[in-house]
């Protein structure tokens, strides 16, 4: 079996994770997938990154441990570390460590193409570069640092501590942490190590209802690491909470068995709930792989991983917001960029406040030029009618028209509901509304910021 999956792991790796919260432009601020992967904003990350090496190259393998260069840094998280290691701890198995020059085993040490992702992890996908897909209407490998802001916007004031969230629907393990960047910077890897968000406190939270019920949500215990095992020293990284399946290598992944957690879950249940390897086990384009709706359903994380973070007292404009997933499982890094306004004073955005699908319909996003072909299914405005070209994982096929509700509208769609029937994001009824101008997130009057 692990001759099998060094061979499928190496060639098709479908893994995902994304912040939610504050919404990503790589989410286009669709709502369908959320939270696990919201709009697909699931399949941006960065492929063949080893702790220590100069850059990323797109390769990489899963097991055995191969670095991507001659020199690779030594892991600051030991393989004897249970508190902190979130995969290969099954000794029965007696593998080798084969996790060791993957990113979480030194934090932030591991390079990056973009710290914002690329759509389906490298320039070129499956085995020529081992990336994975990109997402529906985004060209392979297009860097996430290009893609334009949301029309909702969100404001955090200087000062105080927020809500930050993050989704799973394929689990590598790892550990992650937020990073800021002014925008009137470049928002590179360095930038956002200048500005990484201090954690408050040592609890955090799961939160069901698609993410997003604040009501629904259970405290549960945070494991930070810090001082000289990370990058930027001293900052403050916090393990992935949730223990994918104690099944060698490949954690639960490909529709392989689930023999319980890896660790300890943080709250008991089972697959789908507290472990497991999330959507993403029925995801990886091999035979046989596939779920029925009501099994991804089953296997889908409908919770979200929710911190506070301090925003610093001397910040004030416009900023980036990254966040940065560093895997155990794979040699990846998950990485999903927002945009935040700081003020010095006055009320915040208020977390988790829906989004709207409008962002996807201006111009120079996916269905930004579908404008013309509202009555008209032929010549270029054929794109407009048929599946967008790409990879929405688990959701039905998407299309910029089509699908609309009877008026003009997104449906809603979540994970159970019939996926042979295709989805729309609701431009028609944006285009026709005049809801195309930016406004504040959460806010129902319009208020242009």
């Amino acid at each position: 079996m692990v001759n099998f999956l060094h061979f499928a792991f190496a060639t098709g790796v479908t893994g995902h994770g994304v912040m939610y919260e504050p919404p990503t432009r790589q989410g286009f601020g669709l709502e369908i997938l959320k939270p696990a992967c919201a709009g697909a904003s699931c399949l941006w990350f960065n492929q063949g990154t080893t702790i220590g090496c100069p850059k990323a190259t797109g390769g990489g393998t899963v097991f055995p441990d191969k670095p991507d260069c001659s020199n690779p840094a030594q892991p600051t998280i030991q393989f004897g570390d249970k508190d902190l290691r979130t995969y290969g701890l099954n000794t029965i198995y007696r593998l080798e460590d084969y996790t060791k020059h993957h990113p979480w085993r030194y934090p932030g040490s591991a390079p990056v193409e973009n710290p914002c992702g690329l759509a389906g992890g490298w320039y070129t996908e499956g085995a020529a570069g081992n990336g994975g897909d990109a997402p529906p209407g985004v060209p392979q490998g297009t860097l996430g640092t290009d893609l334009p802001k949301l029309l909702d916007q969100t404001v955090w004031i200087a000062g105080s501590t927020v809500e930050v969230a993050w989704g799973i629907t394929a689990n590598h393990g790892g550990g992650y942490q937020f990073r800021l960047c002014p925008a009137s910077e470049e928002p590179t890897e360095a930038c956002f190590q200048q500005h990484p968000l201090e954690f408050v406190g040592d609890t955090q939270w799961i939160q069901q209802g698609h993410g997003v019920d604040v009501t629904n949500r259970t405290e549960i215990p945070a494991t930070r690491v810090s001082g000289s095992k990370v990058v930027p020293a001293n900052s403050i990284w916090t393990k992935n909470p949730i223990p994918a399946c104690n099944t060698p290598v490949s954690g639960g992944a490909q529709h392989t068995p689930c023999a319980g957690p890896i660790f300890k879950p943080p709250i008991p249940g089972g697959v789908g709930e507290a472990y497991g390897f999330g959507g993403g086990m029925c995801q990886s384009g091999l035979s046989g792989s596939a779920c029925s709706d009501a099994e991804f359903e089953q296997q889908n994380f409908d919770f979200g991983i929710v911190d506070k973070v301090k925003i610093p007292d001397d910040l004030e404009g416009d900023f980036v917001v990254s966040f940065r997933w560093d895997s155990e499982q794979t040699p990846q890094v998950w990485s999903s960029c927002a945009d935040v306004t700081i003020k010095t004073s006055g009320t915040g955005t208020t977390p988790f406040a829906p989004t709207s699908s409008c962002s996807a319909c201006v111009e120079g996003s996916i269905c930004g030029n579908c404008t013309s072909c509202q009555t008209d299914k032929s010549g270029p405005c054929a794109y407009c009618w048929n599946p967008l070209p790409g990879y929405a994982p688990g959701a039905p096929a998407i299309s910029c028209l089509g699908y609309d509700d009877d008026q003009g509208h997104a449906k809603d769609w979540h994970p159970g509901d019939d996926s042979s029937v295709g989805w729309s994001p609701g431009c028609t009824a944006c285009w026709k509304e005049g809801a195309m101008q930016p406004r504040l997130r959460g806010v129902q009057d319009d208020v242009i910021v």
